[in-house]
């Protein structure tokens, strides 16, 4: 492993360069559907990470950095770019990744080390920002992601701001997983399965559009406000890559659409990525039934972790999760967002953005702030 002061890349061209040890750099310079197309390769890819997600949420305002070891990608990063006016620093902030661990290969540490050092070299180095790391929520990796910041010099600022993930093990059977739930949670699944829903896998345009719509209305009805971007949702499932194409789960009563939920598959894990549901749902327990559905459905695919995300200090929500989870599943606690600069400047522009960003969470609490993801019932 080089020395922590030494250059790592030459200066050939802007948007590739090559470092001592046969790894390459790319920034900037990969089309949207060729990156989803390499991102699809990696266990540990999150939607956040994806081009078009990105591209979609951050509207242009992100970069990207692709790491490669004999012509084939090992690592890579879509970073936001939040910059303060006339000084051009600001903050360059990569939620949820990088994503270096391959599918077909045996995780390797230094991949990733090397993707945080060429991250800090154009973050940082190159352009003067401060680069905040929050690690992707994984049982088996988000502990250990956090350890290797440190030791590379970062320094943990903040908190984050929903620290616990509930993180079920779809690795289970039907019958361990039902052992696994807490007393309540499968009391309530049981009057769920007696209501009669219907539930399935959706693939219909037209049930995305009412899906969104039933999120809208789930919103007017608790008078939330929400930054959730739900109305991306059959966007995303257009244009991802098969494999990264999200999937709509949708339960009807007598017909009439209840429940929904979206559900990211990455990899080795899945995500709860948006959820709504109707007035009528309640009653019914549709959200039980639902997530139970779900839940064998990843099963079948064989993958491991079903990441239903945070609670949002809301005590029904995390009742709720922390039931689903039970015994064989993990409630992962966030470690926080980790920060690195080389510029005094950056790191301060970076304040006054987070600052900011504190600001406008704490107008939206004032103002009756809801997550709609959380939505289960």
């Amino acid at each position: 492993m080089p020395p922590q002061n030494k250059k790592l890349f030459d200066s050939a061209t802007p948007g590739s360069r090559l470092k001592d040890d046969a790894f390459r750099v790319e920034i900037d310079s990969i089309a949207d559907h060729e990156w989803d197309r390499i991102a699809s390769a990696f266990a540990d890819i999150h939607h956040e990470q994806t081009a078009c997600y990105a591209g979609l949420h951050w509207k242009g305002r992100d970069s990207h950095l692709l790491l490669s070891r004999d012509g084939m990608p090992v690592a890579g990063a879509r970073v936001a770019l939040v910059k303060l006016p006339l000084i051009d620093r600001g903050l360059a902030y990569l939620r949820f990744g990088p994503f270096w661990r391959r599918r077909d290969q045996a995780a390797d540490p230094e991949i990733y080390r090397a993707m945080i050092r060429a991250l800090v070299e154009e973050y940082c180095g190159r352009r003067g920002h401060c680069l905040s790391v929050l690690a992707r929520p994984h049982p088996d990796y988000h502990a250990l992601e956090g350890g290797w910041l440190r030791d590379m010099g970062f320094a943990k600022r903040r908190d984050y701001e929903d620290p616990e993930r509930y993180l079920v093990n779809t690795a289970l059977d039907a019958n361990a997983q039902s052992k696994s739930l807490a007393q309540k949670w499968r009391y309530n699944l049981r009057q769920a399965v007696a209501n009669s829903l219907d539930i399935r896998l959706s693939e219909d345009p037209a049930e995305a559009q009412a899906f969104q719509a039933l999120y809208a209305a789930m919103m007017e009805r608790k008078e939330f406000s929400s930054t959730t971007p739900v109305h991306l949702t059959g966007q995303l499932i257009a244009r991802l890559p098969e494999n990264l194409k999200p999937k709509l789960f949708v339960a009807y009563h007598e017909k009439k659409l209840v429940v929904g939920a979206t559900v990211g598959v990455f990899g080795d894990t899945a995500y709860y990525m948006f959820g709504a549901s109707s007035a009528e749902a309640l009653p019914l327990k549709a959200g039980y039934a639902l997530h139970w559905h779900i839940v064998q459905w990843l099963n079948a695919q064989g993958i491991g972790w079903y990441d239903l995300g945070g609670a949002s200090h809301e005590p029904g929500l995390r009742q709720f999760k922390k039931g689903f989870v039970g015994k064989a599943g993990k409630i992962l606690a966030m470690e926080g967002e980790y920060d690195r600069w080389t510029s005094t400047l950056g790191r301060m522009s970076a304040d006054i953005i987070f600052e900011a960003r504190h600001l406008r969470r704490r107008i939206r609490h004032g103002v009756k702030f809801g997550k709609a993801s959380g939505e289960t019932n």
